[in-house]
């Protein structure tokens, strides 16, 4: 059976206001953070939400497929699979910055076809189909590039951009005169959606860090620059308008 975006709107709402909860509720005396063998951060919210998210999608898709960040894959035969973020942006959290978010998607055939991002401090939800974005039932677009000393560029991490094999082509882009913040995770993408920023750079993205947050930005009207070696590793989702720019100096490095 095919499922509609209306039907993934109103699921992935109804679950990731659940998984909210679990985070406003929480006394922060109760968070438990450890470091995982590749150095990012887990928290006990992290895996309570997961599973809360997991056993949803069971109960209501049970032939379909599940991944997720902090546990096994569920494979079965379904050309459906959900992808799970529990919290996007997992240090923020643990330092009680509220620019974290709940990301939920929609593969098939192992394409992203819808995405969901929760941002629960705020209480926003956006959600795309890669034709359209919507934010609270409203639809949103990415604004229209208007010069660099206007623009707003954000990653998740500055220092990681500075070392890495871009360096150079970051430190040429740190030069066009726009504003730089490490304003990221999914909220740099929301920036973005929202007509707030012109690009969203990351680094060493894992699926579920950004498949569920393509078909939003996608219809919002972003473009996806894809420039690693690996595919949805090293991207940069912009404005239309700096696409061909971005591409130029980061492909191939």
């Amino acid at each position: 059976m095919e499922l509609t975006f209306d039907e993934f709107c109103s699921f992935t709402s109804s679950i990731t206001k659940e998984a909210a909860d679990i985070i406003i509720s929480r006394d922060p005396s109760s968070i438990r953070t450890s470091a995982k063998p590749d150095g990012t951060l887990v928290t006990n919210t992290d895996c309570d939400i997961e599973i809360l998210i997991r056993s949803r999608i069971e109960e209501k898709f049970p032939t379909h497929c599940i991944t997720g960040e902090e546990y096994d894959d569920k494979i079965k035969s379904s050309s459906y699979t959900w992808i799970i973020d529990p919290i996007d942006g997992t240090t923020s959290y643990h330092f009680g910055v509220p620019f974290y978010g709940i990301l939920v998607g929609l593969l098939k055939d192992g394409i992203p076809l819808f995405g969901c991002m929760r941002l629960p401090i705020l209480n926003l939800v956006l959600v795309g189909d890669g034709s359209q974005c919507m934010i609270d039932g409203s639809q949103c677009k990415v604004k229209k590039f208007d010069g660099f000393e206007r623009a707003l560029i954000l990653t998740s991490d500055d220092v990681r951009m500075s070392s890495s094999v871009y360096s150079e082509s970051w430190s040429l882009l740190r030069e066009s005169g726009a504003t730089f913040r490490t304003w990221g995770d999914c909220y740099g993408y929301y920036l973005l959606c929202v007509g707030k920023a012109d690009a969203m750079f990351d680094l060493d993205l894992k699926p579920c860090d950004i498949l569920p947050i393509i078909p939003i930005v996608k219809g919002a009207g972003a473009r996806i620059i894809d420039f690693g070696k690996n595919e949805a590793s090293d991207i940069a989702a912009c404005v239309p308008e700096l696409g061909d720019k971005i591409s130029g100096l980061f492909a191939n490095k």
